[in-house]
């Protein structure tokens, strides 16, 4: 099935702007180490994932009929290789989907040949290494095709960028960045040293990363940390060689995640993602347990059993008996469907939360598998950071308000105590962020903007970039927005 390639031109800006690229884990590395078993909590995620694929004959859905999200696509089979279930029929055929349409995936072909996103093409070679498939397409390799993306001299010397005609469509930005050298850690010449080099001078003065590498050459303020392409970060930099610049900047990093943690163990993202929410829990959560955070990890995992997935137990006899598995984005949008179901203009972000709050669950980390944790010793918590809970929780498109109760949940996360008390605010609010534009929920897998914030940032980019925009040309939805999520 080809992707649906005419697209509104306000609709590509705004997803442009806002959207988040989502980078999962593959589950072998180059010696061959392999991803432990999945816990039953993971296990029933990614059978309701499945079901997902299989509705759409393979892939998952894009946002207009009849159209493919390949994005989410390589998410829902880099969840699978993260599980150590790379074998799964469902991550099989996706697989061989993403493969025979790669052009609609990482370039603008045919609409402009010669382009090459950075983001996109080294998230399929993730999930090509991840699934041991060759990492050639159609006469191309694509490891020596993200290498030569990377700038060798000049002030942005190690950073990876879109191959693109203007550079001011240039989309790639931290996700790529961290993803880039996560794809090339299991390939024979590793991690390029000035690649990490330039993520080290991300690094912003309190331990987080920056997302955005416009302005300064590095990061001078915390204002311009990012929560989830911290994580991402943390994990490409746990992939690479291990100088002491490295290992001061990961134990800066991971105690900068930590002081965001939320008493439930819940994490939230940055600026309209601060609230506590399942996508930036997932990811967090799966950076610091690679890195040896082991009961920070556990407790988020906690979090994401107790307030956002659909178990069993609490879904018998519901709307959302069909549902066992699927992670809401936070409380409120798992009690919603527990009293509707998982209402059609919601299924987007299920899909989404869902791939990503599975990393929680004990997954591997991303790229290499059998990397080394830091030190406790290293790890250096900031004492100012403001935690997650303290920002507001936007309201999803719902009619009845949140229950105060939670959903019944398991008594175990892979042996971990998931007893955590709720978080008030998500007992008391409507606190899931559900985008009803499919368009726009299409992209945002770790923001999760409501419609009336993206509709100001739209109109604000439809006034000012319209013109630009249409002077352009066609572009692949996939190769815009893929670099803005993890």
């Amino acid at each position: 099935m080809m992707t649906t390639r005419t697209t509104p031109t306000w609709r590509i800006a705004l997803v442009a702007l806002v959207g988040s690229l989502a980078v999962l884990a593959t589950g072998v590395d180059s010696a061959g180490a392999a991803a432990p078993a999945p816990s039953p909590q993971a296990a029933s995620a990614l059978a309701w994932q499945a079901a997902q694929l299989a509705a759409n004959g393979g892939s998952m859905p894009g946002f207009t009929a009849g159209s493919v999200d390949w994005g989410l696509t390589a998410d829902a089979v880099l969840a699978y290789v993260a599980a150590g279930a790379a074998d799964d029929p469902a991550a099989i055929a996706a697989t061989d989907l993403l493969v025979a349409d790669v052009d609609a995936f990482t370039t603008w072909e045919p609409d402009q040949s010669g382009v090459r996103i950075v983001g996109t093409t080294a998230k399929l070679l993730l999930v090509l290494e991840g699934m041991g498939r060759s990492t050639t397409v159609d006469g191309v390799d694509l490891s020596a095709e993200v290498r030569s993306l990377m700038a060798t001299d000049g002030p942005a010397a190690g950073r990876f960028t879109d191959r693109v005609p203007d550079p001011t469509f240039d989309a790639s930005n931290g996700f790529g960045q961290a993803m880039a050298m996560l794809a090339l850690a299991p390939t024979a010449d590793g991690v390029p040293a000035p690649a990490a080099t330039f993520l080290l001078e991300q690094q912003c003065p309190a331990g987080g990363f920056r997302l955005n590498y416009l302005g300064t050459a590095g990061c001078d303020t915390d204002d311009a940390a990012d929560s989830d392409a911290t994580a991402v970060a943390v994990q490409a930099l746990l992939a690479s060689p291990r100088s002491t610049a490295v290992t001061d900047a990961l134990g800066r990093a991971v105690g900068w995640l930590i002081s965001r943690q939320d008493a439930s163990g819940g994490f939230g993202g940055t600026g309209p993602t601060a609230a506590l929410n399942a996508n930036s829990t997932g990811v967090i959560a799966q950076a610091l347990r690679a890195a040896g955070s082991t009961a920070a990890a556990d407790k988020a995992a906690t979090w994401i059993v107790s307030q956002a997935q659909i178990a069993a137990t609490s879904a018998a006899g519901t709307p959302a008996a069909a549902d066992v598995g699927a992670i809401g984005y936070n409380a409120a949008a798992r009690d919603a469907a527990l009293r509707g179901g998982i209402r059609a203009q919601a299924a987007d972000q299920w899909r989404r939360t869902t791939a990503q709050g599975v990393l929680a669950l004990g997954l591997s980390p991303y790229g290499p598998v059998d990397v080394d944790p830091i030190d406790d010793s290293t790890i250096k918590v900031p004492s100012t950071t403001v935690p997650a809970a303290a920002a507001p929780t936007p309201t999803p498109p719902v009619t009845d308000p949140a229950p105060t109760t939670t959903a019944a949940v398991p008594t175990a996360v892979d042996g971990l105590d998931s007893g955590a008390s709720e978080a008030p605010e998500l007992a008391t609010t409507s606190g899931a962020s559900q985008s009803t534009d499919p368009a726009v929920g299409a992209e945002l897998a770790f923001s999760g903007s409501t419609n009336d914030q993206l509709l100001l940032i739209g109109m604000a980019l439809l006034l000012a970039g319209m013109g630009a925009l249409a002077l352009s040309g066609r572009r692949s939805v996939e190769a815009i927005r893929v670099e803005r999520r993890p």
